[in-house]
């Protein structure tokens, strides 16, 4: 027993943590590499996305369309039919759902009645898809994206157990200057639980493939080299009491512990020869 548990310790141990340090290592790069694929990805749609929304606003009358439905025309209900249908032609091009805001003081009575629930301060959101406007917006974020002079700014925000990216893109005027926002909602495909998932599903399949390659270890372990050693060691220990009746045959003797097995009967009959 003692010999069996010195050579367990002594060889499957040793190999065991090897094998627990190793494959860590892998599961921990898979994991990284799983998260920087996804993270790429997003980063791609979000750069597709702001693309596909600056270049609408280039090669359409989205710019001008927006300027109607501003304090000064008289049309401004059928401008806002004509808007809405750009916006959504837009949305269907940019995969996500989006939102216009505008200055409130740019804004006709008549449309600033229509849309006073969704104010922001000195914002309004005029249109939107999706959820309403509240769920994803907020007046300090608002005014906080309106400091800056970036060409979009980006927001990550969770609701109801899901992660988002709000897209803000600026609407400029002639002389330049910021008088609105499209905002594009897009959920996340790295989201917190998305994250739990993969790290999830990445321990299991490592649990599960560490107690095969384990088991499969163990087996071999046992049948080829324990097991032969432990049958050699208490017949080398019969032969050293002058046992030497029984002949040395090891089952599953491979390699050198096979060519030991050979030289242990020598042994075993040249003893036997000097004891007669």
């Amino acid at each position: 027993m003692k010999i069996e548990l010195g050579l367990r310790a002594g060889i499957a141990l040793p190999l065991l943590t090897t094998l627990i340090i190793g494959m860590s290592i892998l599961v921990g790069f898979n994991y990284i590499s799983q998260l920087n694929t996804i993270k790429e990805q997003e980063i791609r749609e979000i750069e597709t996305a702001i693309n596909s929304t600056n270049i609408f606003l280039e090669t359409t009358p989205l710019y001008q369309k927006i300027l109607s439905i501003t304090i000064n025309n008289p049309n401004v209900f059928e401008n806002y039919l004509n808007l809405e249908k750009l916006l959504n032609k837009l949305k269907r091009a940019v995969n996500s759902e989006i939102g216009l805001i505008i200055k409130k003081n740019l804004l006709s009575e008549e449309l600033y009645k229509k849309s006073s629930k969704n104010t922001f301060g000195e914002w309004v959101s005029v249109f939107f898809t999706g959820n309403e406007p509240k769920a994803f917006l907020s007046e300090q974020s608002i005014n906080k994206i309106s400091q800056m002079k970036d060409k979009y700014s980006l927001e990550e925000i969770s609701k109801e157990d899901k992660d988002y990216f709000i897209i803000y893109i600026p609407i400029k005027d002639s002389s330049d200057k910021i008088f609105g926002y499209i905002y594009l909602t897009k959920e996340r495909i790295l989201s917190t639980l998305t994250t739990f998932k993969i790290l999830g599903i990445n321990i299991l399949a490592y649990i599960g493939i560490l107690i095969l390659i384990s088991i499969l270890i163990g087996y071999g372990m046992n049948k080829y080299v324990i097991n032969p050693i432990i049958a050699l060691t208490n017949a080398a220990d019969n032969i050293s009491m002058g046992k030497t009746s029984e002949k040395v045959q090891i089952e599953n003797a491979k390699g050198e512990i096979a060519v030991l097995a050979k030289s242990i009967e020598r042994m075993r009959i040249t003893m036997k020869k000097l004891l007669e």
